[in-house]
């Protein structure tokens, strides 16, 4: 068994410096006349069994004006958007080589002997195979500039989809002047987290459920509402029974992910579940609630009024990927297999939720006992889905 130690993660970030710095010399070879500005590795990806090593993309001006007229938008976004840039002069953009998935795939050797099936360990080891190409960024940089292939305003970054690594590439001063909205985001968190409960309570919920304006953290509220908890769910509940603004379907979704079931909670999702008034989608994301709060029971009580989207999507919910954001009760199907007991009908209409490729949950350690017994299911499809995440699990 390997241990952290045994893995060479400087000899890996000596390779993204190497996949940077050849990048831009190759453009200044075939392009020299181009205004280089800076370069991006961009392209992350890890799930919890294979983890794949970026692309690499070199930003020139020319490019960018190309994609900005194209585009009809001159937002300093398409700047750091190597896809954009990518597609536009696919000879700017450097796919990784033979010598790059050889790392990524000894990478993901080594997490998944180090995780041992847990996911969060597996999460812990690329997490560090991420924190490894801003170190790269910063030393590619300082290696383009001795070799006076670029100015001192370039600048290399790695653009992951949450952002996170893009403050760890560069100096304070290279980040407020390439990205000023992280120095905006910086202040707002502070400023949320400073408020008094109650109006930071207000803010989260109200932006979470798209009642207010965006604000600078958009695509982070999320995430503030279900780190309230249960201090949230007064305020999510008035917007699920219309007694706030905001979007009904995602203050279910949120009360999902809070994982608490007071009777207010189960009283008011269940209302929702059976108004014909509200929309499918709000009906649907209520039966899902109710469903990964182990209520599955309500659904099949009122079956008889529920349009089949909505209680398909409700039945399959705690077995869909959306059951692992935030918190989530363990993995079971004998609550769907005493529904289907009960209206076989309704097995089409679940097979089909829950079909391969629709994204199915992620497996924890704890759950595998389950997912074992649920080969033996009277129920092809349930059979079909303990399969692929404990194959899925097993390969991590």
């Amino acid at each position: 068994m390997p241990s952290e130690k045994k893995f060479d993660w400087k000899a890996l970030e000596d390779v993204a410096v190497g996949q940077v710095v050849n990048a831009v010399r190759k453009i200044r070879q075939t392009c020299p006349d181009e205004t280089v500005y800076g370069a991006m590795f961009h392209e992350f990806y890890g799930d919890g069994s294979v983890l794949y090593w970026p692309m690499v993309t070199v930003g020139t001006e020319e490019v960018l004006a190309r994609v900005a007229t194209d585009y009809g938008d001159e937002s300093e976004d398409l700047r750091w958007s190597g896809p954009d840039l990518g597609q536009y002069a696919d000879d700017h953009g450097f796919e990784p080589g033979d010598e790059q998935d050889q790392w990524a795939t000894q990478c993901a050797e080594f997490a998944q002997a180090t995780a041992k099936g847990s996911f969060s360990a597996w999460e812990a080891v690329y997490e560090r195979f991420l924190h490894c190409f801003p170190r790269a960024a910063k030393r590619a940089r300082a290696q383009l500039l001795k070799e006076g292939l670029v100015d001192k305003h370039f600048i290399v970054v790695a653009t992951d989809e949450a952002g996170e690594l893009v403050p760890l590439s560069l100096t304070r001063a290279q980040l407020l002047r390439h990205f000023p909205m992280y120095d905006e985001a910086e202040r707002e968190r502070a400023r949320i987290a400073a408020l008094p409960l109650t109006e930071r309570i207000a803010e989260v919920v109200s932006q979470a459920v798209r009642a207010a304006p965006p604000g600078p953290l958009l695509g982070e509220y999320d995430a503030l509402a279900r780190v309230l908890g249960e201090a949230a769910v007064p305020a999510l509940l008035d917007v699920v029974a219309g007694r706030s603004a905001g979007e009904a379907w995602q203050a279910s979704m949120l009360l999902a992910e809070i994982n608490h079931s007071s009777p207010d909670v189960i009283s008011t999702l269940e209302a929702t579940l059976c108004n014909a008034a509200a929309s499918e989608s709000e009906r649907a994301w209520a039966a899902s609630a109710l469903a990964r709060l182990e209520r599955m029971d309500l659904i099949a009580a009122h079956l008889s009024e529920l349009p089949s989207e909505v209680a398909a999507r409700g039945l399959s919910a705690p077995y869909r990927s959306f059951r692992d954001r935030g918190k989530h009760r363990p993995l079971d199907y004998r609550p769907l297999e005493a529904v289907l007991a009960q209206y076989p009908d309704m097995a089409p209409a679940v097979a089909e939720a829950l079909a391969p490729g629709c994204g199915f949950c992620t497996l924890e350690a704890d759950e595998v006992e389950a997912a074992q017994q649920g080969l033996t299911s009277k129920w092809a499809f349930i059979r079909e889905h303990a399969r692929d995440v404990l194959e899925e699990f097993e390969q991590r």
